[in-house]
């Protein structure tokens, strides 16, 4: 019989090593090493390594699509945990999972749980992480305010973070302040130019860690600003290039987002030829069953109406 010790620091090579595939994006893998944790921590008798190896298993297929396969067991580890750290685990997958599902109430819900159960918990980035969750959330509803307060709190709450994820919190930070302004002109100057300065403090970063989905996203919020104080050129420029590397990477929605804000931009030059090609290639591509949204977009623009995070 292998000695519970050894099966203990089996366990935590395994736990490394999941980490490890997660850090570089590698899920199926990370998966995998944690069913293989769970079933170590599981034959020790360590019902609570198992759950956490469960929850690192219920985050990594949760980030291949299968968030609606896991939740049972993420639920069941909230409900009957005495660990801090795996409710803490738990919900943010929960919630993580509700996300990626488009169902924003719910996954807010479980945000609110993990942000309240971080508070009980010592672990370094844990409650900056909460915090950055709930301003996802936030921001995708529509509330940029409230959003920009998270990311606020969460980047004071950023100490040892990887230069990453710190420039997404930027990032993120930036776009709210850049909507907010664009929707008042109270503060309007003052929010503009903070938030550019930190979508291209966070672009450089992402350039730098070679993160082509952050370097799209950053290069479409900086469309989105410009086309806010009107500098079409550089709408223009930073809209093409997003669209390059948000076809590089297939994010679909950003692919339209792109399209749209290219065809905005065109709008705005007069270059009404331009705005048709970008439309109805939109149209084309992502609603051949809208017949005549080509027309539409060219008489009305719905900047501020669209949500480049929802």
């Amino acid at each position: 019989m292998v000695d519970a010790v050894d099966e203990i620091e089996d366990f935590e090579t395994l736990r490394d090593r999941a980490r490890k595939f997660v850090a570089k994006g590698s899920y199926r893998e990370a998966a995998t090493v944690y069913q293989r944790a769970v079933e170590i921590a599981t034959a020790a008798g360590e019902a609570d390594l198992a759950d956490e190896a469960l929850c690192g298993w219920g985050a990594a297929e949760t980030e291949l699509g299968n968030g609606a396969e896991v939740m049972p067991e993420l639920r069941k580890i909230l409900l009957g945990s005495a660990v801090d750290h795996n409710c803490c685990l738990a919900a943010y997958t929960l919630a993580r999972a509700h996300e990626l599902e488009g169902e924003v109430k719910k996954a807010l819900f479980y945000a609110r749980l993990f942000r309240d159960r971080a508070e009980y918990v010592e672990r370094a980035g844990l409650k900056g992480l909460a915090q950055n969750l709930m301003g996802n959330l936030l921001v995708a509803e529509g509330r940029e305010a409230d959003a920009a307060a998270c990311y606020r709190i969460a980047l004071r709450l950023s100490e040892d973070a990887s230069p990453t994820w710190t420039a997404s919190a930027e990032g993120n930070l930036g776009y709210c302040l850049v909507v907010q302004a664009a929707g008042s002109g109270t503060s309007r100057r003052a929010r503009f130019r903070e938030g550019l300065k930190l979508l291209y403090r966070s672009l450089r970063t992402f350039r730098r860690e070679r993160s082509e989905w952050d370097v799209a996203l950053s290069h479409l919020d900086l469309c989105f600003a410009h086309l806010e104080l009107r500098r079409t050129a550089s709408a223009k420029r930073h809209a093409a290039t997003a669209l390059e590397f948000a076809t590089r990477v297939d994010d679909l929605d950003m692919v339209k987002n792109c399209l749209y804000l290219l065809g905005q931009a065109a709008m705005l030059e007069g270059d009404t030829k331009a705005a048709r090609e970008s439309f109805s290639d939109l149209e084309r591509r992502f609603y051949p069953q809208q017949t005549g949204l080509t027309d539409v977009l060219v008489c009305v623009d719905l900047r501020q109406v669209v949500n480049l995070r929802a």
